[in-house]
């Protein structure tokens, strides 16, 4: 065996070992993920304040710990009022949802009727063998729509049982916030403080390549989400559509999802609307799914070049690839493994792979 080709399978080998180390980190993160969420939301939150807080320091003199009380209060404060108003929305669109329930039932009970009695004389030229298959199909159909309605009151209480838990997260997150970004200077020495000092410089550029590509793209997931939402639920006013913001809500959150986003609820709401004869407002949720969608298309990768200098097709393969691996967790460790990836590739740490 000659020199090349024992260089060649040397280089495999540690090429597919590599990969393979990754498949099994990427599994075990998605899998202890939810251990680290208050520390990864603590460490977006200290990285959205960090401008504020320097900001106040240079123009107003004040001392750090008043800085970042000063800057979590007004950002983080200004989201959570948001958030409050949207929730206190949604919970009102819901409960009316929920004491209309019933008489959306029986509507939709008696136009399917009406459908089926149309479909009569069409019963007497099909086989009797295909009639049974049909009425086994819409049966069990019907009894996964029954089940699922009568769950609703269940899963809004195993919702409600999370509250505390959500609670905890968050105090913790806060707290945790203040710490990242009251001691950042003192954190990353104590980080450094783990490699050999010359690699002190190669570490530090690492550690911010990787921090600014990873805000940078949960930014722009963030801002491509907000647009989605925003259209999504202005287009449903502008419809006329009740329930509004719920819906809107719910599809501008489905819109984070790759290839098939807003039309997992639009489509299928317009296809129940042309059913039900609502032919303009059928027509208008389709128009609406190809605005919110080509808008999307058409800011994603401006907004993702910008903020991580990644391909948008190789974050949109990541996160299809992380959401079949380990489901929807993985729309984020998916790209989260990428920017990992470049970024250690741009510090060299792969040549002499």
């Amino acid at each position: 065996m000659n020199n090349t080709l024992k260089s060649f399978l040397l280089r495999a080998v540690k090429i597919i070992a590599f990969w393979l180390i990754v498949v099994c980190l990427v599994f075990l993160l998605g899998r202890y993920l939810y251990l680290f969420i208050p520390f990864i939301l603590a460490f977006i939150l200290a990285v959205m304040i960090n401008p504020l807080k320097k900001f106040f320091i240079k123009h107003f003199n004040l001392p750090k710990m008043l800085a970042v009380l000063l800057a979590m209060a007004l950002e983080i404060g200004g989201i959570c009022a948001v958030i409050a108003l949207l929730i206190t929305r949604l919970v009102f669109e819901f409960q009316d949802i929920m004491l209309n329930l019933p008489v959306y039932s029986q509507n939709a009970r008696r136009v399917f009727l009406n459908g089926l009695s149309q479909l009569e004389t069409a019963y007497l030229q099909i086989p009797p063998s295909y009639v049974e298959t049909f009425n086994k199909s819409l049966n069990n159909l019907m009894d996964s729509a029954a089940g699922f309605i009568a769950s609703i009151p269940t899963l809004v209480g195993r919702t409600a049982m999370l509250i505390p838990e959500i609670i905890i997260v968050l105090v913790i997150a806060l707290v945790a916030t203040f710490f990242m970004a009251k001691g950042t200077e003192r954190y990353l020495k104590s980080c450094l403080a783990f490699f050999p000092e010359e690699w002190h410089t190669k570490v530090t550029d690492l550690g911010k390549d990787f921090s600014r590509a990873f805000i940078g793209f949960v930014r722009a997931e963030l801002i491509v989400c907000g647009i989605s939402l925003l259209i999504s639920i202005f287009g449903l006013l502008i419809l006329q559509a009740k329930y509004a913001i719920v819906l809107g809500t719910v599809t501008g959150i489905f819109g984070i999802l790759p290839v098939l986003g807003v039309g997992i609820i639009l489509v299928p709401w317009a296809i129940i609307a042309f059913l039900f004869g609502h032919t303009l407002m059928g027509a208008g949720l389709l128009i609406l799914t190809g605005v919110v969608s080509v808008v999307r298309h058409v800011i994603e990768p401006k907004i993702l070049g910008d903020n991580v200098g990644l391909d948008p097709l190789l974050v949109l393969a990541s996160m299809y690839i992380g959401l079949a691996a380990i489901g929807v967790i993985g729309l984020f460790v998916g790209p989260f493994t990428v920017i990992a990836y470049q970024s250690l590739r741009k510090a060299g740490v792969f040549r002499n792979l």
